[in-house]
């Protein structure tokens, strides 16, 4: 009889539903947005010439004597993502949406692939080297560069979109929905 009783207890007990809750992990979310960065590489130019453009014969006979041009391409490979080293990111939940809160994307690194420059130069007849001058005209190349991929509002763009995208499939197996958000 005690193990009929045992039985039905253990059947009854084994056949109860399960119930799935979400835990609130921070610090995984944290992890997966870190690693959902978004890596793009592509070459910047710059040029810097002190020619004045007009077809001019004065233009042309200055240029043979003070020209000083200066072209630089370089490779460079950029990440971005959300830096939650400096901010917190939120997550709440409502219903079967779980709400997160992100840092606002950006630029997070940009490096410049120097060993794969491409450089050009034109001096005329009495302009002689002069090494401030590149220094300052790769200072330049940086600066510019990197505001533009700063600016950039496609791979911002692109950036959020992979991390959601992220976040959807971590949640896919619980059946909730994610709502992100950027600050």
């Amino acid at each position: 009889m005690l193990i009929v009783a045992a039985f039905f207890i253990g059947k009854w007990m084994g056949t109860q539903k399960g119930t799935t809750r979400l835990i609130e992990n921070y610090a995984f979310v944290k992890n997966i947005a870190e690693l959902a960065t978004l890596e793009v590489s592509g070459t910047t130019t710059y040029k810097s010439t002190n020619v004045d453009q007009q077809a001019s014969w004065w233009s042309s006979v200055s240029a043979f004597f003070t020209e000083k041009s200066a072209t630089i391409m370089v490779p460079y490979q950029a990440k971005y993502g959300v830096d939650v080293s400096k901010e917190s990111i939120s997550i709440s939940q409502q219903d079967s949406v779980v709400i997160i809160t992100f840092p606002p994307a950006k630029l997070l690194s940009y490096e410049l692939r120097l060993d794969r420059m491409e450089t050009s130069n034109r001096k005329g007849l009495l302009v002689f080297s002069d090494d401030e001058f590149y220094t300052a005209f790769q200072q330049q190349l940086y600066a510019k560069s990197r505001t533009q991929l700063e600016q950039n509002l496609r791979y911002l763009q692109a950036s959020r979109d992979r991390i959601c995208n992220v976040m959807d499939k971590y949640f896919a197996p619980t059946g909730l929905t994610v709502q992100c958000k950027f600050k």
